[in-house]
This record gives structure tokens, C-alpha cells and sequence, in this order.
């Protein structure tokens, strides 16, 4: 997804009330979080980097039919009891929300993969070989993820921050902010489709009956890291960047 159809796409965005199967998954997840993303993990679509599919096109890949999917989708949507309205932060405050709660966990708990692949190693890879490429999809995870935020924390928000902090900043800044952001969602891409092959390698995260319990933990892990970074890259591809390229045009 280049700048120029994220820009669009924030222009275009759609009145909630309106929803059908060929809105986009992200106003969908828009326009009621909670309720939505629940939905879409129980049904495995996609809504961080696939979040610009339609929803008749998302069902379609996955065997289900749209109209059922939208009906589950729309109902309940008056109960919206999320704590955070991620759509109404201004960039900054939106950028602090995604530092201190997603990059804070990924930074606390990626590094404990390596010693728990290790372990489950040891005393599973004779009955479970398939430990060994499952670590080599869970260390390139790691590899992937851990420059990815060091260059947006040091790079793209704090030139996000500076254009949200004044329209003088936000004039000299929106020329050089997309290139970043399409290097960004590349990165993303490309952490989307281990995070597959590694879902498809644990059969879903579930731990094999010999499993013992730092197996499980194993597991466990990996399924709240993906479950996280879904809604992580949700929230920068869907909400943050598409604004701060909306607040780069006005600005010229």
C-alpha cells in the first residue's frame, strides 16, 4: 500500500452507519474495536495488513460467506465499551499509546523467545523436529521486529510528533514522512507473513499432547505476540499513518 492510496483511502473513509460487505475490514474494526476484532481473530481474517481488502473479498479468500460475516459484525455495535478510542488520539498522543503499550511488551518479551526455544529444544526435537524451523520463523521474527521499532521510534514518530507539534514543522515534514511510512509497511508485511508460517507450523498454537508446560508456555507466548502485533500494525497502518499522510497534504 503506497502513500498515495493511503491518502484516499483517509479521505474516502466511510460513514459507519453505511457499512457493507465492500467497505474495507479497517472501518469495520473502526468503528467498533472490541467487538470487531474479537470477531475477525475467531474467523482468522486478517485486519492490520490486510485491513484494505473488502469484506466480501477477506470472506471470499477464507471460504465464508460476506453477508453472514457482516451480519456478526454490525450486531451489537452500540455496545462500544474499548477504553481507548484509538481513533480520536491526535498523532502524538497516538504514537506514546503505541510505544508504551505494544513496542514496551515486545521489547520485554521477544527477548525471552531464544531461551525458550532453546528448552523446548532440548527436551522435544527427537519426537518434534519441527522445533528447528520453527525457531529459525521465531528468531527472523525477533530480527524483523526489533530494528523495526528502533527505526520508528528514532526516525518516522518523532517526525510524525514534530508535524503534529506545528503546521510549519508539519509543512517541512510531509514531503520525507511517506517515504518512511512505505518502509514501515513493508516491514509489516513482511512480520505478517512469519507470523503465518508460524501460526501454520504450531497447527494454530496448540501444544502437542507430550507437551509439558514450558511447551505450553511456549505456545502461549507466541499466540499473545501474534494476537499483539495484529492489533499493533492495525493501529499504525490503519489510524496513524494514513492521518499523519492526510495531515501532510492539507499542510501543503
Amino acid at each position: 500500500m503506497n502513500g498515495s492510496n493511503l491518502e484516499e483511502y483517509w479521505r474516502n473513509k466511510m460513514n459507519t452507519s453505511k457499512l457493507t460487505t465492500g467497505s474495507k475490514v479497517c472501518e469495520f474494526v473502526n468503528n467498533n474495536p472490541d467487538h470487531v476484532i474479537q470477531i475477525l481473530n475467531e474467523l482468522d481474517i486478517d485486519f492490520c495488513c490486510g485491513g484494505f481488502k473488502t469484506l466480501e473479498r477477506a470472506c471470499t479468500e477464507k471460504g465464508l460467506n460476506p453477508e453472514l460475516v457482516l451480519k456478526k459484525l454490525c450486531a451489537d455495535t452500540t455496545e462500544q465499551n474499548h477504553l481507548v478510542d484509538w481513533a480520536q488520539l491526535s498523532l502524538s498522543e497516538l504514537v506514546e499509546h503505541i510505544v508504551s503499550l505494544h513496542h514496551e511488551y515486545l521489547n520485554k518479551t521477544l527477548p525471552q523467545l531464544n531461551g525458550l526455544m532453546d528448552k523446548v529444544i532440548q527436551a522435544h526435537e527427537k519426537n518434534h523436529p519441527e522445533l528447528i524451523e520453527l525457531k529459525k520463523l521465531v528468531l527472523a521474527l525477533k530480527v524483523d521486529l526489533e530494528p523495526h521499532m528502533l527505526k520508528e521510534e528514532r526516525i518516522l514518530f518523532p517526525m510524525i510528533k514534530n508535524m503534529d507539534a506545528s503546521l510549519e514543522s508539519e509543512t517541512a515534514m510531509c514531503s520525507s514522512v511517506t517515504g518512511p511510512i512505505r518502509v514501515m509497511m513493508a516491514d509489516h508485511e513482511n512480520v505478517g507473513m512469519l507470523l503465518e508460517k508460524i501460526k501454520m507450523l504450531t497447527n494454530g498454537y496448540t501444544p502437542p499432547e507430550d507437551a509439558c508446560e514450558t511447551y505450553k508456555f511456549l505456545f502461549k507466548t507466541l499466540k499473545e505476540i501474534e494476537s499483539d502485533t495484529h492489533l499493533h500494525v492495525y493501529k499504525e497502518n490503519n489510524l496513524l499513518f494514513p492521518e499523519a499522510l492526510n495531515q501532510g497534504t492539507q499542510a501543503i
